[in-house]
């Protein structure tokens, strides 16, 4: 899970984190992406559009996102990591032994400042929101980089961005065009067959669902999905029955961090006038291959591409 960023305290956290909608890294030094051995120093723009200059290769980081836990960890940085997030951070199973720095804030999403210098990190990896604890942070000389991805191709982008700040682009590079090949095999292998109205419920309750400028909304487009909430004009929207019956998807997809069963969902009141729930068209996915973005998201695409068109994958 995304330190439950995307599902479960959903509501909140859309506004506190203001999770898409940023813009991409970009870099402003004269090198680009992916050409072998970074030169330091270097310097680049965040996707909160923070220039930062990293001197030299950190040889110390704390990753605020299990996104960018998973995203360290196969470019091998795993042993610079001196913190994570919190308990989410729980691939691959060798993070759950490094320290947590979360748990402050409003929410308990916001990092314990103190227990973050007491690491005495030279690069910190986060992701978007929290523009006043990442202040504190860079007032006290720690780097904080955010990247955030929007969709896919962003995501390779900012795995490019992470292994040219750490020094690591040839991993980087190599593991970006093995995530691009899969995830073209698995489209092209959907591309054929006739596309499916689906609707995700990433919360519930109430119910809410994702928009088309988030994260999944672009893994279900890839997979050969159109989801029913294309025109939502916000993130993570509330949608309602009435909507589902107007407009009804064939296939109901349930992000696991939900914590419920198919069988669940077809027992609430009301939900039985959805036609994918009536067929028992109802399926979990895994939140963390999905939600989270990092390297595990290409199978997060295949498993949704299990879903939704069973006949291809026997």
């Amino acid at each position: 899970m995304q330190v439950r960023r995307v599902t479960s305290a959903l509501i909140a956290l859309a506004v506190t984190f203001s999770l898409v909608g940023c813009a991409r890294s970009a870099p402003t030094s004269a090198q680009s992406h992916h050409t072998g051995t970074t030169p330091f120093p270097i310097t680049l723009r965040d996707d909160d559009g923070v220039t930062a200059t990293i001197k030299a290769p950190p040889r110390r980081i704390v990753t605020f996102a299990p996104s960018n836990t998973e995203i360290a960890f196969a470019l091998g940085l795993g042993s610079r990591l001196v913190g994570v997030s919190g308990k989410y951070d729980n691939y691959p199973p060798a993070a759950r032994s490094i320290p947590s720095v979360g748990g402050s804030g409003q929410f308990g999403v916001d990092p314990n400042i103190e227990r973050v210098v007491s690491l005495h990190p030279d690069l910190m990896l986060a992701i978007s929101g929290g523009d006043q604890w990442k202040k504190r942070l860079r007032d006290l000389g720690i780097t904080v980089f955010t990247v955030n991805a929007t969709d896919f191709a962003d995501l390779l982008h900012d795995i490019g961005t992470v292994g040219e700040i750490t020094g690591a682009s040839r991993a980087a590079a190599a593991l970006t065009a093995r995530m691009a090949a899969e995830a073209r095999s698995i489209s092209a292998k959907v591309s054929a067959e006739p596309r499916v109205r689906c609707f995700f419920e990433a919360y519930y309750p109430p119910l809410t669902t994702i928009g088309p400028r988030t994260f999944i909304f672009d893994l279900l487009r890839r997979a050969a999905c159109d989801p029913v909430s294309v025109a939502a004009k916000s993130d993570y929207p509330e949608w309602s029955i009435d909507q589902l019956v107007a407009q009804p998807p064939a296939v109901y997809l349930v992000a696991s961090e939900s914590g419920v069963s198919p069988a669940q969902v077809e027992r609430r009141p009301g939900f039985d006038a959805i036609a994918a729930v009536r067929a028992r068209r109802v399926f979990l996915v895994d939140s963390d291959l999905i939600s989270r973005p990092g390297p595990r998201v290409v199978q997060g695409l295949l498993a949704l591409a299990k879903l939704l068109h069973p006949s291809l994958f026997p």
